[in-house]
């Protein structure tokens, strides 16, 4: 029983990492402290989508394999489980607090949906600062902003289709900026447009991808950066037909 008990701790841990958007040889590495802790040889095998667990033990070979059907970036729910997994190491807890913090950290809303719509607006407006846009173009990306902050509350409802999510934010970018700069004399939209999508970049993805990359997970890194070129695509084409919308009715 301790063995599987373990064994399903560390999948865990490891799904978790990679649904937060943890890089490959992260939720390897954790996998094994946490199996090495209780004295369990483990070998685990990570990709974007998927986590292949076995495990040698007095009962035994345990193999496991699960897939990761959601997935988001949450570099604080990171951190705690990282954290976590030194703890483990170090003081071997009962299994009953390991559970009770995974499922803490798998129910905790790190940021309120005030929240994240202040950021998209923020960001928005920052951007276009630093891209060297005028008060009255980062004005106007604040506004989009906030409407791109409640597309992704809506959006949050479901996550059964990230790249439809991309495209229409893409989408209402292309449409909204334009009308937005318009209210104000002299405003650039391709500016506003720019900041805006700032947001959308898929910065975690490119860095992890070069990441695993460079950690010798070819498959894992290739296939993070190949994810990335399909976001901004994405964004991309929505962004195009949102200014050819613009284009064809104003």
């Amino acid at each position: 029983m301790e063995q599987e008990k373990i064994l399903e701790i560390a999948v865990r841990a490891g799904l978790m990492l990679l649904s937060y958007g943890g890089e490959t040889y992260r939720v390897e590495d954790t996998i094994r402290r946490i199996c090495s802790s209780y004295n369990l040889k483990c070998e685990p095998f990570a990709l974007p989508t998927g986590l292949f667990v076995s495990a040698e033990g007095e009962k035994g070979v345990t193999t496991i394999c699960k897939r990761v059907s959601y997935r988001t970036v949450d570099l604080t729910k990171i951190a705690r489980i990282n954290d976590l997994s030194r703890r483990i190491e170090r003081d071997r807890p009962d299994f009953e607090k390991i559970t009770a913090e995974l499922d803490s950290i798998a129910e905790d809303k790190s940021y309120s949906y005030l929240t994240v719509i202040i950021s998209y607006a923020l960001t928005s407006f920052t951007y276009v600062l630093i891209f060297g846009g005028s008060k009255a173009e980062a004005l106007s990306a604040l506004i989009v902003g906030v409407v791109l902050g409640l597309l992704r509350h809506v959006f949050s409802i479901d996550r059964s289709f990230p790249f439809i999510e991309l495209f229409i934010d893409g989408l209402v970018a292309g449409i909204l900026s334009p009308v937005i700069a318009r209210m104000f004399s002299g405003t650039n939209a391709y500016i506003v447009i720019i900041g805006v999508l700032t947001n959308l970049v898929p910065g975690v993805a490119l860095t992890n991808g070069i990441r695993d990359l460079l950690h010798g997970d070819t498959v894992s890194g290739l296939s993070k950066l190949g994810e990335a070129v399909v976001i901004v695509a994405t964004i991309a084409a929505g962004t195009g037909v949102g200014l050819f919308l613009r284009g064809v009715f104003s």
